[in-house]
């Protein structure tokens, strides 16, 4: 396991990769890439510069550990790992209300990192920025592919437009995270959850 030494007067202790990814990921999820720095991150975990820049050679290498961390431990992994003949009503149906109840259960209200990330990066004009473009892409590619199979398995009607529905539901869940953000009551957000899957033409 990767150890990262922490600074000590005394005998050097240490914590694994994992540990630090998962304290920076709530840094970043917290203040946004650009507000939060490599000294801080430093800071707070007790490093030194050094070690930390050993481990990670960029701010951006650190961040996009600390997404791709976030993403594999997302309601919306369960998305990724759709395959055909699985029941896409039920699957959004599943994913959608599970966001809800961790969107209700953040007591700091902080939303989706993703969708707070999106917002802050995808276009700019960096490499990051590009990277996040690409990723952005994917998840759109990922989402009309599952609203083919819900065609092909007749969930949804044959003239249904795939792709324009894909993004519909992408753009829900972007409102979702905003009202998360606002406050909203995990009843709140499940009954639009809902009501929005139902005028979809999607069951549970």
């Amino acid at each position: 396991m990767n150890k990262l030494e922490k600074n000590s007067k005394g005998r050097p202790c240490t914590f694994s990769r994992e540990e630090l990814i998962n304290t920076v990921t709530e840094m970043f999820w917290e203040e946004g890439y650009k507000s939060l720095s490599l000294n801080k991150v430093a800071q707070k975990m007790g490093l030194s510069r050094t070690s930390l820049y050993n481990s990670f050679k960029t701010k951006e290498d650190l961040f996009l550990e600390c997404f791709n961390h976030y993403i594999l431990n997302s309601p919306t992994q369960k998305l990724r790992q759709h395959q055909p003949g699985q029941a896409v009503g039920e699957l959004l149906y599943t994913v959608l209300y599970e966001i809800c109840e961790k969107r209700a259960q953040d007591p700091k209200n902080r939303g989706c990192l993703v969708a707070n990330i999106y917002q802050e990066l995808l276009n700019d004009e960096t490499p990051l920025g590009q990277k996040l473009m690409e990723k952005n892409d994917a998840r759109k590619e990922n989402m009309i592919q599952i609203i083919e199979c819900a065609v092909q398995q007749k969930e949804l009607p044959q003239e249904t437009n795939t792709k324009i529905t894909a993004f519909i539901i992408l753009s829900f869940m972007t409102g979702l995270n905003a009202h998360a953000k606002s406050g909203a009551t995990e009843k709140e957000m499940k009954e639009m959850c809902r009501i929005f899957l139902k005028n979809t033409g999607l069951k549970h």
